[in-house]
């Protein structure tokens, strides 16, 4: 491997290896103030990413920590390279607390102002588009010029993409930490350096317990903490997928691992979000919105309900320990209508949310039965969702939006059950 241009740049010429130049000596490289975390990615992937970055920021000097440095670092003279070496989450493509330490240390030790730390795996970085240069600059711009302290990437996704963010994440964020941000999911981030060093702090009790690979919300995080957020347009960028599940075992793992760890957090900052107020109503935004047309199911719908209908008949003595009465019957007579019919009201799906929330927190029951009894709710808000939505992305958007604001709207009901809970004892 030849010498990486840090490592060049420090050689004087009285030492060995180094070359004195017979004219002037050249301009030194001005110190980065940006620093780049990419992934674990592959040899075959690295250069690529590279390239995006050095056509992002063609002026200026930019450090990028990564697993493995390229054969031919000269290829890339505006980078710094330095190796990185961190933890993926149980699920892979999402930053963990150990990306968050991880990143946090270097900035510190390097002095930086911004931090851009990258999610993905080798693959989704490899596709095209995936780590587009336009995306990366506004990324940096935010936290710098505007001194934002956290920005995340708004993808323009597909009515049928990333549905447990529009189901739960997005909704949550909204409605407790008064976030609209479309896509908190922590898989792209920009950090200014104190909100690096906050996530670090936030690291430090999961790293010490062994447990580096659990996930943060950034976005709460930097609610609590009073630091301002935004998200840039990622319209161009497509956002690394899950793989898909072999079985239901493997969705089910996946639902708990991220339903698990939002929870936690919303546990964890109780006493914040239950002042925090919702976010004023939008300009353009009718106090109640039309409702939408239901359209026929499909069959990957019907297997969504057919999934519900078995939960009905076999997890009711779980779901009497979590839902109260109410919840209970509408989901009892959600089960006997005909899947062309199918629907399950935004206001009933928030509050089934919120009460699996609580529980989580009361610890109603082991917690990993908790957030398997739950997935098949989940499939129900997906099979309701699709039935409405179809392809139509204005569909979907007005979808969401009902959604969203059926969590706001129900907030009082957690805030009421989290405080006085044996008052609403199901």
């Amino acid at each position: 491997m030849s010498t990486p241009p840090l490592i060049a740049d420090a050689l004087q010429p009285d030492q060995p290896g180094a070359q004195a130049s017979p004219d002037a000596s050249p301009a030194p490289r001005a110190v980065a103030e940006l620093l780049i975390c990419l992934p674990a990615l592959t040899a075959a992937a690295l250069p690529s990413a590279l390239a995006a970055i050095a056509a992002a920021f063609p002026t200026e000097s930019v450090l990028v920590a990564a697993a493995h440095l390229p054969d031919n670092p000269a290829d890339f003279p505006s980078l710094e390279l330095i190796p990185y070496t961190t933890a993926r989450s149980d699920v892979g493509w999402i930053l963990a607390a150990a990306d968050y330490a991880a990143a946090a240390h270097l900035a510190r030790e390097r002095n930086v102002r911004a931090v851009l730390l990258l999610g993905g795996d080798s693959a989704a970085i490899s596709e095209p588009n995936a780590l587009n240069a336009p995306m990366l600059r506004s990324l940096a711009d935010c936290i710098r010029i505007k001194n934002i302290d956290l920005v995340l990437p708004r993808f323009a996704l597909g009515p049928h993409e990333a549905l447990v963010n529009s189901a739960l994440i997005y909704p949550l964020s909204r409605a407790l930490f008064g976030a609209d941000i479309r896509f908190p999911l922590p898989i792209d981030a920009a950090l200014s350096a104190r909100m690096a060093e906050r996530l670090a702090i936030t690291t430090q009790r999961l790293i010490a317990l062994n447990q580096g690979h659990s996930l943060l919300w950034p976005v709460a995080e930097a609610a609590s903490a009073g630091f301002s957020v935004r998200e840039v347009s990622a319209a161009d960028a497509t956002p690394p997928t899950p793989p898909p599940p072999q079985n239901p075992t493997d969705f089910n793992a996946l639902f708990a691992s991220v339903a698990g760890s939002l929870f936690a957090d919303i546990e964890a900052k109780a006493s914040f979000w239950q002042r925090v107020r919702g976010l004023p109503l939008r300009p353009n935004l009718q106090p109640d919105p039309p409702a939408l047309s239901p359209l026929e199911a499909s069959s990957e719908i019907h297997s969504m309900i057919e999934t519900f209908h078995l939960a009905q008949d076999n997890l009711e003595e779980i779901w009497s320990l979590v839902l109260p009465p109410q919840s209970r019957l509408a989901l009892k007579r959600l089960s006997q209508i005909s899947p062309d019919a199918f629907t399950l009201q935004p206001d009933l799906w928030a509050r089934v949310v919120y009460d699996f929330t609580l529980a989580f927190h009361l610890r109603t029951l082991n917690r990993s039965h908790l957030l398997g009894a739950m997935a098949p709710l989940y499939l129900a808000w997906v099979a309701s969702y699709l039935r409405t939505v179809a392809d139509d992305p204005a569909r979907a958007a007005t979808a969401l939006e009902l959604t969203a604001a059926a969590f706001e709207n129900e907030k009082s009901y957690i805030v009421s059950r989290w405080r006085w809970p044996d008052r609403f004892n199901p």
